[in-house]
């Protein structure tokens, strides 16, 4: 069976705002989410860089209630430059999948595992999803996030999302509707387990003309903060759950030496 959904939740998201940066847990009633791994590479002052994380969500019940919403903080000082970079559009992700976007509109890639219930089993889906830019123009900077999954149910969703800033001590940030996935008529709406994410374009490069010739160049994507505060980069990540519950995380990143 296969389903296809092509969403556009249009959300308020950062290019450079990891999805799970630090390492945190917080506790709510029925959910928990542990970030276990987060971070910047290379993590330098003022550099490209490529933003990453990873995370588990627990419940006290079988499979945690499915998750309707994310925000996430990003450190304040952290900026974009899409310069040479491309775009791709949902319609496009829609009718043919990633592989049809320019290699110069991916900004990130990630996945993890899904679960959801049939009866009283509990079934397990491996996921990944693809970034994309939709509009690198500044100031009105849009992604779409690519979710596959394949066994044993074909899904693929597409949700869209714009650039915020948030106020200090964070700055870029992550906001993104997720809608409910029925994966089957008789399964539950589908949840989350675990997730990770890569974010960025410093490994993208383009030509541009220079006196006539053609030269070589690296987007610049995601750039780390010039300054560090004492202590580190602040980060927090909200996850909120269709049983009512929220769950904030909140960490802070060590900064290079």
């Amino acid at each position: 069976m296969r389903v296809r959904m092509i969403v556009a939740a249009v959300a308020t998201t950062a290019l450079a705002g990891c999805t799970l940066l630090g390492t945190a847990a917080a506790w709510a009633e029925g959910e928990t989410v542990t970030i276990t791994e987060a971070g910047f590479s290379p993590d330098g002052l003022g550099v490209p860089t490529n933003a990453f994380g990873r995370a588990v969500i627990g419940s006290t019940s079988p499979t945690p209630s499915p998750i309707t919403h994310v925000n996430v903080l990003g450190p304040a000082g952290v900026t974009l430059n899409l310069q040479g970079s491309g775009t791709c559009s949902v319609a496009k992700l829609e009718q043919a999948g990633p592989k049809v976007c320019p290699a110069n509109s991916k900004a990130g890639t990630g996945g993890g595992e899904g679960v959801y219930e049939i009866g009283h089993e509990v079934i397990k889906e491996a996921f990944t999803f693809d970034v994309f830019l939709i509009d690198n123009q500044p100031g009105h900077v849009q992604l779409a996030i690519y979710l596959d999954g394949s066994t044993p149910v074909s899904i693929e969703i597409v949700f869209t999302a714009n650039v915020i800033q948030e106020p200090k001590p964070y700055g870029l940030g992550f906001s993104l509707n997720v809608p409910l996935i029925k994966v089957l008529p008789e399964a539950s709406d589908a949840s989350a387990v675990s997730t990770y994410i890569t974010l960025g374009a410093k490994n993208l490069s383009y030509y541009k003309t220079v006196h006539g010739k053609r030269k070589l160049e690296h987007i610049k994507g995601i750039i780390t903060p010039k300054t560090c505060p004492a202590g580190g980069w602040p980060v927090a990540t909200e996850f909120s759950f269709q049983d009512g519950q929220t769950v904030m995380a909140k960490h802070t990143i060590p900064c290079h030496k």
